[in-house]
C-alpha cells in the first residue's frame, strides 16, 4: 500500500473516530466552556462566523481541552478502547502538537508539502495532504496540527492559514496573545491565540478534505 493509499486509509478511519469521540466523550459543558476560550460563545449560544468555524472547535475541543488533564481522545482511549488502526490513531492523536509552519516546497505529484516548524525550530517536515498540496504557496504560513505516524505526517483536518510576510509579527503577536488567555495549559493558550490572529490577519481557507 503507498504512503498516498494509507494517508486515505488513516483520513478516512480519523473521521469516523472523531464522530465516535464526540457523542461518547464530548459533553456540552466542554463544548460551551472551548467556545468561550475561542470567544465565539455567548450566554448558551453559539456564534460562528462561517461553518467553518464549527471544525475549529470540535478540534480544539478534542483535542486541546482538559478536564482533570485528559483531553477527550485520552478519555475515549481509556474507556473504550478500539480496533488496532483506532488505536494507533488515538495514540497518534494523543502525541500530535500545534504550532506555526513555513511551507518550504511542494510536491503536487506525491501529494506532500515539506515545512519548516517555526516556534519549535524543526525542519523539513515531510506532510501528505491532498488538499494542501493542491493550493498551498512557498513561504505561505499554516497554523495546524501535526499528527505523527512513523513514516508519515497528516493534520487533523483544521488550519489557519497566513501570509508569508508576517512570520516575525505573528510570532510576537502569539507571545503576547498567549499572556491573557486563562488557561494554565500552553496547547490551549496557543490554539486560542492563532485563532484570534486568523481573524485579524489570517487567509480564507476552507476545510475541504480530499480522499
Amino acid at each position: 500500500m503507498s504512503l498516498v493509499d494509507r494517508y486515505r486509509m488513516y483520513r478516512e478511519a480519523n473521521r469516523k473516530l472523531n464522530h465516535k469521540v464526540m457523542k461518547a466523550c464530548l459533553g456540552r459543558d466542554v463544548v460551551m466552556k472551548s467556545a468561550n476560550l475561542l470567544g465565539i460563545a455567548e450566554g448558551d449560544a453559539l456564534l460562528f462566523d462561517s461553518m467553518d468555524e464549527t471544525d475549529v472547535l470540535m478540534d480544539f475541543a478534542l483535542n486541546d481541552y482538559r478536564v482533570d488533564s485528559r483531553n477527550a481522545f485520552r478519555n475515549y482511549r481509556q474507556n473504550y478502547g478500539g480496533n488496532e488502526l483506532e488505536l494507533d490513531i488515538l495514540d497518534a492523536l494523543l502525541s500530535s502538537y500545534t504550532s506555526l509552519f513555513k511551507v518550504t516546497s511542494v510536491s503536487r505529484a506525491q501529494k506532500l508539502v515539506f515545512l519548516n516548524d517555526i516556534l519549535n525550530n524543526r525542519k523539513r517536515i515531510k506532510l501528505i495532504d491532498i488538499a494542501l498540496s493542491e493550493t498551498a504557496t512557498l513561504g505561505m504560513l499554516l497554523f495546524i496540527r501535526l499528527i505523527s505516524f512513523g513514516d508519515f505526517n497528516m493534520t487533523s483536518g483544521v488550519s489557519f492559514a497566513f501570509p508569508s510576510d508576517l512570520e516575525g509579527y505573528l510570532v510576537r503577536k502569539y507571545m503576547k496573545l498567549s499572556k491573557k488567555i486563562e488557561s494554565d495549559n500552553e496547547s490551549v493558550r496557543r490554539f486560542v491565540s492563532f485563532f484570534k490572529l486568523s481573524k485579524t490577519d489570517g487567509l480564507e481557507v476552507k476545510y475541504e478534505e480530499k480522499l
